[in-house]
């Protein structure tokens, strides 16, 4: 697996994440970033089961998982309240991968994008598109985030064993 972190948006060829940045980018206007409270899950309804939403913790910096998603799900497993850092099934670099995209996001205040290239059972390589937009209810502090993954329309069970230790589709047994 390859991962790239903090791509250009120009560089960003999911709809559904350049789909998403342009809500965000409405709700928030002249402000910075928006608050969770200017989303109306209605409005997105083909976009939630691709959605990740987290709260965010300073000091210590801690992501506590609050929802997500059911296709996000299924590449991911079940993270809904659960904190980062305690996610077995993701290996320590896969955590601290996560973790530093979340810590830019909320300390730049602005969305980061991501793009993981993977290999199916079949050999083929597959991109992936993650980005994780930062949220604030009093327009300064980042306390929760909106991550969106795309999975290009592949299925959990096409991802090659030697990626699903990486949080995506079945675990290697």
């Amino acid at each position: 697996m390859i991962v790239e972190l903090d791509i250009p948006f120009d560089k960003v060829t999911s709809p559904l994440v350049r789909a998403f940045y342009q809500i965000w980018d409405q709700k928030r206007g002249d402000r910075p970033m928006p608050a969770w409270a200017d989303f109306d899950p209605a409005q997105m309804r083909g976009l939630l089961p691709n959605m990740i939403v987290v709260s965010i913790e300073h000091d210590p910096f801690r992501v506590f998982y609050r929802l997500i998603g059911t296709k996000a799900a299924s590449f991911r497993h079940e993270l809904t309240g659960r904190y980062l850092d305690q996610i077995t099934e993701f290996p320590d670099d896969v955590r601290a991968e996560l973790a530093a995209e979340y810590r830019l996001a909320c300390h730049q205040r602005r969305p980061t994008f991501s793009r993981d290239i993977l290999t199916t059972t079949f050999g083929h390589a597959i991109t992936f598109s993650g980005s994780i937009f930062p949220l604030s209810s009093d327009g300064t502090t980042v306390d929760r985030c909106i991550a969106i993954e795309d999975y290009d329309g592949t299925r959990p069970d096409d991802i090659a064993e030697a990626d699903t230790g990486k949080g995506y589709g079945k675990k290697a047994e």
